[in-house]
Order: C-alpha cells, then sequence, then structure tokens
C-alpha cells in the first residue's frame, strides 16, 4: 500500500489533491443536507480506521474545512498577508481535549433533544473564520475535533513523509511550508517530521532541494 502510495503522489500531487478535495466536498454537501448522525459517525470511524494505516491523510486530502483554507492561503501568500501565531493558552492540551468533548456533548445533545442545528456546518464556518485571521496550525492542532482524534489514532501508523537524516542538509525550507508546524530541530540541526501532527500534505517534499523527503516506512 504504501509503495503504490508513494508513487501515486508523486504524479503530479497537487493536481490529484485538488481532485480529491473536490469529490469530498461534494460528498460533504449531501451530507451536510442530510445532517444525518449515523452516517457523519460511520463516515467519521471509517476515517479514523484508515488514518491507522495512512497518517492524517484525510486532513490534507479530503476535509473541507482544509479544502477551503486552501484558496486563503494562496491568496495570504500572494498578497504577503502574515496571519497571527496560535495563542500559547490554546498549546495546552486540556483545552483541545475539552473542545473535543463539547463537541461530542452538542452533536448527540441536539439529536437527543430533536433541535434542529447543523453543528459540522457551522464548525466548517468556524475553522475558516479562524483561519482568515490566524496560522491554520491553530485550526490543525488545536481546535478541530477530528484532529484531535487523528493525533490519537495516527500513532501506530505504520507510513508518513520521513526526512533521511543523511540527506537533510538543514535549510529548513521545510520547516517553513508546513501547515501544522510538525517538523522538529534535531541537536544535529536537522529535521524531523512529526507523524501524528503531519497532514501528509507533502508540501515540504515539494520544497526539498535534495529529496530527502519521502512517503515511507516510519
Amino acid at each position: 500500500m504504501g509503495i503504490i502510495m508513494a508513487s501515486t503522489m508523486k504524479i503530479n500531487k497537487d493536481k490529484l489533491r485538488i481532485v480529491t478535495e473536490v469529490l469530498f466536498l461534494i460528498l460533504f454537501f449531501f451530507l451536510f443536507r442530510n445532517n444525518s448522525l449515523q452516517r457523519w459517525i460511520i463516515f467519521f470511524g471509517a476515517g479514523i480506521i484508515i488514518s491507522v494505516f495512512t497518517g492524517r491523510f484525510y486532513c490534507a486530502w479530503a476535509c473541507p474545512i482544509g479544502t477551503m483554507m486552501r484558496p486563503i492561503s494562496w491568496l495570504y501568500k500572494k498578497l504577503q498577508i502574515k496571519r497571527l501565531k496560535p495563542p500559547s493558552f490554546m498549546k495546552k492540551s486540556w483545552i483541545k481535549w475539552g473542545l473535543l468533548m463539547l463537541f461530542i456533548v452538542v452533536m448527540i445533545g441536539t439529536k437527543v433533544l430533536k433541535i434542529k442545528f447543523n453543528l459540522l456546518l457551522y464548525l466548517t464556518l468556524l475553522g475558516v473564520l479562524i483561519s482568515l485571521l490566524f496560522e491554520e496550525e491553530l485550526w490543525h492542532k488545536y481546535i478541530c475535533p477530528y484532529g484531535t482524534l487523528f493525533s490519537v489514532f495516527t500513532r501506530p501508523a505504520k507510513y508518513g513523509l520521513k526526512i533521511i537524516e543523511e540527506k537533510c542538509i538543514s535549510c529548513g525550507k521545510c520547516e517553513k511550508v508546513c501547515l501544522n508546524n510538525s517538523i522538529s530541530i534535531l541537536a544535529n540541526k536537522k529535521r524531523k517530521i512529526s507523524n501524528k501532527d503531519c497532514l501528509l500534505c507533502f508540501k515540504c517534499q515539494e520544497v526539498c532541494s535534495v529529496e530527502a523527503i519521502s512517503f515511507a516506512k516510519v
């Protein structure tokens, strides 16, 4: 599976990603209209199961919020508009877990009490609004309830983006383009990708001039 995925993504990953994003955006449109809790649970459950093997593939290739963040990021880059860094208090682990619990309680509660409230639609709008002011890391790593679950279930993933330390020239280009700040600096100035936080957007691989980043067994 890893070999097939790696070779496929090497063939114009950006176009392939746009196609998958559009297809999933259409799917989400129908799910939003139907607003069926059971269908959402099945969809999200399937995504979590897949993430155990492939990592956070869903985040960069299927998530509607990530899809809508793309043109915003592109425009901001063109206009050289800098967004705010995530507030330090949001990095406390209890906050993201508290938000996840709140999301679950509201989602189930509205169904039990038969309150017409499309939580996932408003969650999507919230994600887009946050991306207008803050770097995407704030949403992906600290607010998104699905992202919080992914950070746990992707830990045993066998495949992901990996920096070959022997090839790395410590230029830091990969670190600068990472959407989720998932690349850390080692003691020897080389870089390392955190598999549980990596969104698999492949931007780091695209900017690496020495081809030190590959999709491989981690």
